[in-house]
């Protein structure tokens, strides 16, 4: 057992799913990055009773009981105390509560002493990847993700490549402060009207990923990248035109999406669900330009900004110095 433990998880970018649920063959799949920025950063020590949270979400806390219990070392630890001492924002389609379930299972393992658990075992305990397996394998692997879906009986998605992503390169991030994406129950009822996709869709997706973003990364190869990332986006969007009313989530993303296509950038998309919309640029110096220029911009009035870089190493695991006895409660 180790004194206390510290796990700082990546934000996770969603180019969108590349299919959906389906009764025989692979559900869901599909294609996204870590980036650096923002960060989820989570501390958990031992405790003598629950619980001790000293202001951590609900998720965390919830994670750490259920891997408590699953790990059985209730007799070495009678409970745990933990602290989100760096959040992300929710709901807006950076995968927050993955990284935060994820990094409560993972800091679990070690302030056990017990040795890294498979992606799949660590999504299990963490109650994720029903649908999209990207952020649990970035939180494992960093850098760019695709994976081909779930099969029947399986808890997490095939991944299929992971690269990574030119250091150079760089994301800008409009974030609404008073918007938010689908989650919970409202995101598991809008899975739940979406018909069946287009024939062709799913197959067109997956030549996007496999012969177009994915061999661009490793080329080295912005334009290129940024044209299919920004393809295989609109594509996997237009699955939920049922429930989004378009290709995106709202009116105010599409207008967002539009005005940046305007101003020249290739690779705009929206994050999961929104209401996120990224940018991808070249280097620090053209994103630092660009949110000069979005700053000014109408659409993106109540936006705040963030530049980001690729996350191509895993989620970080640090082991605190010991202490002397459980944490008081």
């Amino acid at each position: 057992m180790r004194s206390s433990v510290q796990v700082s998880a990546a934000a996770r970018l969603h180019f969108g799913l590349a299919g959906l649920s389906r009764r025989e063959g692979p559900s869901f799949g599909g294609l996204g990055m870590m980036i650096d920025r923002p960060r989820a950063i989570i501390h958990i020590e031992p405790a003598l009773r629950w619980p001790n949270s000293r202001g951590a979400c609900d998720r965390c806390l919830a994670v750490c009981r259920r891997a408590h219990e699953s790990w059985d070392r209730r007799r070495e630890m009678p409970a745990v105390a933990c602290r989100v001492i760096q959040r992300m924002p929710m709901h807006c389609g950076l995968g927050t509560g993955t990284q935060i379930a994820l990094a409560a299972a993972a800091g679990m393992r070690a302030l056990l002493d017990l040795p890294p658990a498979p992606t799949d075992r660590l999504a299990h305990v963490a109650g994720r990847g029903a649908r999209s397996a990207v952020g649990a394998h970035g939180f494992a692997k960093g850098g760019l993700i695709w994976e081909t879906g779930r099969m029947p009986g399986d808890q997490l998605g095939h991944l299929a490549q992971r690269v990574a992503v030119p250091a150079a390169w760089r994301v800008v991030l409009a974030i609404p402060q008073n918007e938010e994406g689908l989650s919970g129950p409202a995101e598991t009822a809008a899975f739940a009207k979406l018909p069946s996709p287009a024939p062709g869709i799913t197959h067109r997706l997956r030549e996007l990923a496999e012969e177009a973003v994915i061999p661009a990364v490793r080329s080295r190869d912005f334009e290129g990248f940024s044209n299919a990332v920004f393809d295989y986006c609109r594509l996997s969007g237009s699955m939920f035109a049922p429930v989004q009313g378009g290709d995106y989530a709202s009116s105010k993303i599409a207008a967002r999406v539009e005005a940046l296509r305007k101003a020249g950038v290739s690779g705009v998309g929206q994050s999961s669900w929104g209401p996120t919309v990224f940018a991808l640029q070249p280097d620090r110096a053209a994103a630092s330009a660009l949110v000069a220029t979005l700053q000014k911009a109408p659409e993106f009035a109540d936006c705040e900004f963030i530049v980001a870089a690729a996350e191509n190493n895993a989620a970080e695991v640090t082991v605190g110095a010991p202490a002397a006895d459980y944490a008081a409660s």
